[in-house]
C-alpha cells in the first residue's frame, strides 16, 4: 500500500510544481506585455485598470458603475480584450525589433553589405509597436468614455426614420473596421515577414566562430534556440492576427444589422 501512496504523492507534487511554474510564467508574461488579467470579479478588473493607467477616482467610479449592468459589462470585457491584444502586439513588435537588431543578418547570408535592410526591418517593427501603443491608449480612452447611446430609430411619433440613428450606428462600426484592417494588412504581414527574415538570416551580431571555444559553441546554440522560438511565435501571431481580423469583421457586420432600412 505504500507504493501507490508514494506514487500519488509524487504525481501530486509534480502537478503542484508545474502549476506553480505556469502561474508564475503567466504573471511574468502579464507584466512584460502589460496585459490586464481578468479578476475574480469585474470590480477587481476595474481596480487593476485604474491602477495600471493612473485613473482618477471619478473615472474609476464610472467604470464600476458601467460593469454593474449586463450591456456595460459586455462592453467592458470587449474593450479589455482589445487593450490586451494591442498591448501584446506592442510587446511582440518590440521583441521583433530587438531580434532583428541583434540576431538577424540577412545581408551576411547572401555575402552582401546592406545595413539599410537591417535598419529598415528594425524601424518597421518599432513603428508597428508605436501604432499598437497609440491604439491601446485610444482603446483605454474609449473604455473610460463608455458605450455611446444610440438616438431613437424613428421620430415624429414613429412616422419618419431618424437619419441620426443610422449615422450613429455606422460610426460605432468604424473601430471594428480599423481593427480588422490593422490586423489583416499591418500586423499579419509584418509577423510573417519577421518569421521569414529570421528563418533566412538568423545570426548573432558577432559571428560564433570569432568567439573563443566553447563560448562560441554555446552562443550559437542559444542563438539558434532563441531565434527558432521567436520565429515560431511570429508564425503563430500571424495566424492569430488573421483570426482576429475575421472576428473584427464579423463584429462590424453585426453592427450594420442594427441599421434602420
Amino acid at each position: 500500500m505504500a507504493e501507490p501512496e508514494k506514487l500519488l504523492g509524487a504525481v501530486t507534487s509534480h502537478y503542484t510544481a508545474a502549476r506553480g511554474f505556469l502561474s508564475r510564467l503567466s504573471a511574468f508574461l502579464a507584466r512584460v506585455t502589460f496585459k490586464i488579467p481578468k479578476g475574480a470579479t469585474p470590480g477587481e478588473t476595474v481596480d487593476d485598470v485604474a491602477r495600471r493607467w493612473g485613473l482618477d477616482e471619478d473615472e474609476r467610479l464610472t467604470l464600476h458603475i458601467l460593469v454593474r449592468g449586463k450591456p456595460g459589462l459586455a462592453f467592458f470585457d470587449e474593450k479589455i480584450q482589445s487593450v490586451n491584444r494591442a498591448a501584446f502586439h506592442r510587446s511582440a513588435f518590440a521583441l521583433n525589433a530587438a531580434t532583428q537588431l541583434f540576431f538577424v543578418d540577412m545581408a551576411a547570408q547572401f555575402y552582401v553589405s546592406a545595413p539599410q535592410l537591417k535598419l529598415g526591418l528594425v524601424a518597421i517593427n518599432l513603428l508597428l509597436a508605436v501604432v499598437a501603443h497609440f491604439e491601446m491608449r485610444a482603446l483605454v480612452r474609449a473604455l473610460i468614455a463608455g458605450p455611446n447611446a444610440l438616438p431613437p430609430k424613428r421620430r415624429f411619433f414613429g412616422m419618419l426614420p431618424n437619419p441620426d440613428y443610422n449615422r450613429a450606428v455606422k460610426k460605432s462600426s468604424r473601430h471594428y473596421a480599423r481593427s480588422a484592417w490593422k490586423e489583416k494588412s499591418l500586423y499579419r504581414p509584418a509577423y510573417f515577414l519577421d518569421a521569414a527574415s529570421i528563418f533566412i538570416g538568423a545570426q548573432f551580431i558577432l559571428a560564433p566562430e570569432r568567439i573563443i571555444f566553447p563560448l562560441g559553441f554555446i552562443m550559437a546554440k542559444v542563438t539558434g534556440l532563441f531565434t527558432t522560438l521567436v520565429m515560431i511565435f511570429d508564425v503563430w501571431r500571424g495566424v492569430r492576427a488573421g483570426e482576429d481580423a475575421r472576428v473584427a469583421r464579423e463584429r462590424e457586420i453585426a453592427v450594420y444589422r442594427d441599421l434602420d432600412l
